[in-house]
């Protein structure tokens, strides 16, 4: 009996540990203390995890710290660095939260069609185990029709889906960079802006920045260049900063506001104007 009650506290202990911490929003004080206690306290990072927002910014936290222990250690050292007060310039902790927006892993991923083709295609051979003879050949003969009418199916997917990246592609390029010249792509975002959409305002405007900044040799854009790559290569703060801003919305799906839209178009205004110093 003794055992018995041992084993039950035990297993009610290890559901209580597994549960997820709920939702909550802390100031920048108790943020500080979770990210210094995380690493070696299971508790702090559970609660950690489950903070949507920090001196009533908005953070996703959860999907941040998901993953590998290697990951999340790494991901909780870069967000302590970012927090510490006087250890790193304002910079560098914008820098340290555009590379973890920016990370593959940080992204949404969908199956590609070949994946949930096979997926489907399995599902669909397991005949029942009782079909056999007449049945089994009309199973057989179904499944090979229904593999057929997939493939046809797949093919004109991928000549429809190649058609539209050649489209996308000669329209808009990297980034949002094509045919448009940068007054046309400003003149865009401006309407979008007075409009309401923000993010098309902020995508446009970075679009007509890489546009001016691409004319005036400081960088060369090319149809694969990414956020990252521009912000290495400029190293300029002013650039970081609206990175930071532009993968938060169109990354981690944070609702922009004018405010962003004012800040994007500034910050990257003196952007340009430092390539046109240099």
């Amino acid at each position: 009996m003794k055992r018995l009650a041992v084993g039950l506290l035990t297993a009610f202990a290890l559901v209580a540990t597994a549960a997820p911490a709920p939702a909550e929003r802390v100031d920048r004080a108790t943020y500080a203390r979770l990210l210094a206690a995380a690493p070696g306290d299971s508790a702090a990072l559970a609660r950690l995890r489950g903070v949507t927002a920090v001196d009533g910014r908005p953070v996703d936290l959860r999907r941040v710290l998901s993953g590998s222990d290697a990951r999340v250690r790494s991901r909780l050292a870069a967000l302590r660095s970012s927090a510490a007060p006087g250890v790193r310039d304002a910079a560098s902790a914008r820098r340290s939260a555009a590379a973890i927006l920016g990370g593959e892993d940080y992204r949404k991923h969908r199956a590609g069609i070949l994946a949930r083709a096979l997926s489907w295609l399995g599902d669909l051979l397991r005949i029942p185990s009782g079909a056999g003879g007449v049945f089994g050949l009309i199973a057989v003969g179904g499944v090979a029709a229904a593999i057929a009418g997939l493939v046809a199916l797949a093919i004109g997917a991928a000549r429809r889906a190649g058609r539209r990246v050649r489209v996308s592609e000669g329209a808009a390029g990297a980034l949002g960079v094509g045919s448009a010249s940068a007054e046309e792509l400003d003149r865009r975002a401006d309407g979008a802006e007075s409009a309401g959409r923000f993010e098309d305002a902020i995508r446009l405007r970075l679009a007509a920045a890489l546009t001016r900044l691409d004319a005036a040799g400081a960088i060369r854009v090319r149809r694969d260049t990414t956020v990252g790559q521009v912000a290495r290569s400029l190293r300029s703060e002013q650039f970081d900063a609206a990175a930071v801003s532009f993968s938060g919305v169109v990354y981690g799906r944070r609702p922009p506001t004018a405010g962003d839209a004012a800040e994007m178009r500034e910050r990257l205004a003196a952007v340009v104007a430092e390539a046109g110093d240099a």
